[in-house]
């Protein structure tokens, strides 16, 4: 077979990077000391991730950097181009990337450095793999809850790298569509500091009924992935790279796993026939780490008790024999390069070296050689000199000296040689990977990007000369849009004279059943236009294969539907839109990540008629990234996971009854609410108590919105109504009427 398969390992620090080549890997991805995802990492200092460049390079190995967190505004601006620029020049292969200000940024100031979508942009169809390829990706990193047909249907659709998760720890949730350890703990996974809540016990409860067995406290914690047995289907699925979780582990964690899928994807390309995994070596995977276990991952089932544990989860942290073996092995050794070497010795003239690498040959001279007045250097002593090659990447095969017979030189000049030879041969095979900044356009950019972060004081500063404020009278009034999921908290606020538009979620009703889809939705959208007000149709969570092929069938009668728009949280959802040529409004929801204003132009750019400001930023932080087109979420149980698992199968078993309102209670008795999705199978997991900014009138008005977003999903139509006539009438009065508990999110203090 002919299909160049990628074998791309973690390093958690220049040990396990190095670990990693040595025992196999073809790529590494790795963090420096800012903006990636495991923040908590040994992440190497600038210095050290410089040398690992230098390292996998020798190989002809690749470095990819994480920087796939959400950046704030002075990161973008002020830091990131001084943190790339280094490892830029260095050679870096690719970075990854989640934040699309990001992107943007990169490929505006490093315009030849590969992009690589994280696993975190949520990538789980086509139509978001041809988005982002579009943008200027190399490679799509897609969501790890795919199986293996959906990966195949990606792979054969679009012409762009694929990379798949084939090992290691599986988030409970969608990456990048968790907010659990941000609100509890403010610890934001979008940030790279999740403190894997998933990972604790919880009860379940339907309504009053208690559904867990006696140990049965680990709804939301999954086994880890090994699908070394799969590789012959993930290689013809068309995967270009295999992606191997960990880097929070040891070097010999990474070592150990990369030595056993190097072999199994070698043996598979060079005789499929062949291709049989050993009970030895699938031990020996759960010997280096295991959670209760080990399953397939989504590649064979979409969800499933068996792929959790369940039960309190065992951690099998490794074996110290196998941990011992593979670091002597791997760890902190130097991978040598077989040279063959000409040394020519003769009276009067230079010394002279040869090297050869392959195809590369080195020539080096050094200091003139003497005759010898008393002893003469022997040819042993000089090839032992010679040899000495240390903790070079490089050693003799083979060694050729010609001499005279009664020649002296210092033996100093012969290290000298040696060390000049083999560092120009080093140079020569790094060559091609680093890269020369002109200085000028250097400086233009960092004049360009150095924009000054406003302080608090100055914000306040600037608010009080602006002339009109979100509260003040006389002024244009300020939009109030709604979310709703049910027809009765609709017709509930359809009463409410300030609620401008209505996002009418498509779990309303039954995409299954087009006919009443289509006729309770037209029903709808007619009370809405005759109320005066905009009717908007809140897409999907998630849109993969499934949920794509049904709108393909319904989209000529949907698209056209009296609508006056669409609200998108995802970018297949989005694509399918741009496909389509739709011309109507698009809203993008908050989990289409704008942190920053590179980020807000990027959807600007692309057809978005407005934003929604994430919750994971201050007020100051929001107001410095305002643009005049976001909405604010001022109310709501915000959801705190997506996920492809269902806790109600998990329990009852597929019932394929939607809208089951499930609760998690945690250790502090806190609740969570669980509503299962059946028509797009997803869950989603939402922060029992909501989000009340009724009592930060003062934040709301410094950070100015076009308007305001309530977002109704648990509430009864009765709730639904009273809390958006306080909002409409801003009545913070009414806060400890209306909730027993609520939060201000992250208004005031943001996340790190």
């Amino acid at each position: 077979m002919n299909q160049e398969i990628e074998l791309l390992a973690p390093a958690g620090s220049y040990e396990g990077l190095v670990a990693a080549i040595n025992a196999g890997a073809d790529a590494v991805y790795i963090g420096g000391k800012k903006f990636g995802a495991r923040a908590y990492a040994d992440n190497p200092e600038s210095d050290m991730l410089i040398q690992g460049i230098r390292y996998a390079h020798l190989y002809g190995k690749k470095v990819y950097l994480t920087i796939n967190t959400l950046m704030k505004e002075r990161e973008l601006e002020n830091e990131l181009y001084d943190y790339i620029k280094d490892y830029y020049k260095a050679g870096l292969d690719a970075v990854i990337v989640q934040d699309m200000g990001v992107f943007s940024f990169i490929k505006e100031n490093f315009p030849d450095l590969a992009i690589h979508a994280s696993t975190q942009m949520t990538i789980t169809g086509a139509e978001g793999a041809a988005f982002l390829k579009e943008q200027g990706a190399k490679r799509v990193v897609l969501a790890r809850e795919l199986s293996i047909e959906e990966v195949r249907k990606i792979c054969t659709s679009v012409p762009v790298e694929i990379e798949c998760f084939v090992h290691g720890a599986i988030c409970y949730c969608y990456s990048g569509q968790c907010l659990f350890s941000s609100f509890l703990g403010g610890r934001s996974g979008n940030r790279g500091r999740c403190a894997q809540p998933c990972r604790l016990p919880y009860k379940t409860y339907d309504q009053k009924k208690e559904l867990n067995k006696s140990k049965e406290l680990y709804p939301l914690s999954l086994k880890d992935m090994m699908t070394v047995e799969y590789i012959p289907e993930l290689i013809q699925a068309g995967i270009t790279s295999f992606k191997i979780e960990g880097r929070m582990k040891r070097p010999e964690y990474a070592a150990g796993v990369v030595e056993i899928y190097r072999k199994y994807i070698d043996l598979y390309q060079k005789n499929p026939k062949s291709f049989k995994v050993s009970n030895r070596d699938k031990e020996r995977l759960l010997q280096l780490y295991s959670r209760s276990g080990n399953s397939g991952g989504y590649y064979k089932q979409h969800n499933g008790k068996n792929m959790l544990t369940l039960e309190n989860p065992a951690y099998r942290s490794g074996e110290e024999t196998i941990f011992q073996e593979l670091k002597e092995r791997y760890v902190g050794q130097v991978r040598k390069h077989k040279i063959s070497g000409i040394l020519r010795v003769f009276k009067g003239k230079s010394l002279e070296l040869e090297l050869t690498l392959k195809d590369m040959v080195i020539h080096s001279t050094g200091a003139i050689v003497e005759v010898a007045l008393n002893q003469p250097l022997t040819r042993q002593k000089i090839e032992q000199q010679m040899k000495k090659t240390g903790n070079t990447c490089f050693e003799f095969e083979q060694l050729t000296i010609e001499m005279d017979g009664d020649i002296f030189i210092p033996l100093k000049e012969i290290n000298e040689l040696r060390r000049k030879a083999l560092g120009e041969l080093e140079n020569q095979l790094l060559m091609p990977y680093i890269r020369i900044m002109d200085e000028t356009e250097k400086g233009n950019i960092i004049q360009k990007n150095n924009v000054k972060q406003r302080s608090k004081a100055e914000i306040d500063k600037d608010f009080a000369k602006d002339s009109v404020g979100y509260f003040a009278k006389g002024v244009e009034k300020k939009l109030i849009h709604a979310s709703v999921e049910t027809s009765e908290q609709l017709e509930k606020l359809l009463t409410i004279e300030d609620i401008d538009a209505f996002y009418l979620d498509c779990s309303m009703y039954s995409v299954l059943d087009t006919t009443n889809y289509i006729k309770n939705f037209q029903k709808h959208i007619s009370q809405i236009k005759s109320a005066g007000k905009k009717a908007y149709l809140y897409l999907p969570a998630i849109f993969r294969e499934k949920t794509s092929k049904l709108y393909r069938t319904i989209e000529k009668k949907l698209l056209f539907f009296d609508f006056d728009g669409m609200v998108v949280r995802n970018y297949e959802s989005f694509n399918w839109l741009r496909e389509n040529n739709y011309t109507k409004e698009i809203i993008s929801d908050f989990n289409l990540y704008t942190f920053n204003t590179r980020a807000q132009e990027f959807f600007e750019e692309n057809q978005i008629t407005m934003t929604t400001f994430p919750v994971e930023l201050n007020e100051y932080e929001l107001k410095a990234i305002n643009k005049g087109n976001s909405l604010l979420p001022v109310y709501g149980h915000l959801p705190f996971m997506t996920t492809a698992q269902c806790i109600n199968k998990t329990f009852y078993g597929c019932d394929k009854k939607a809208g089951k309102n499930l609760i998690l209670k945690d250790r502090y008795k806190k609740s969570f609410y669980v509503k299962n999705y059946c028509d797009y199978c997803y869950n989603i997991i939402r922060n029992g108590v909501p989000l009340s900014l009724l009592g930060a009138k003062k934040s709301v008005e410094h950070i100015h919105p076009a308007g305001i977003r309530l977002i109704f999903t648990v509430e009864s139509g009765k709730e639904a109504l009273r809390i958006a006539k306080a909002f409409s009438q801003w009545d913070a009065g009414q806060e400890e009427q209306l909730f027993t508990e609520f939060t201000r999110g992250h208004i005031k203090k943001g996340v790190e």
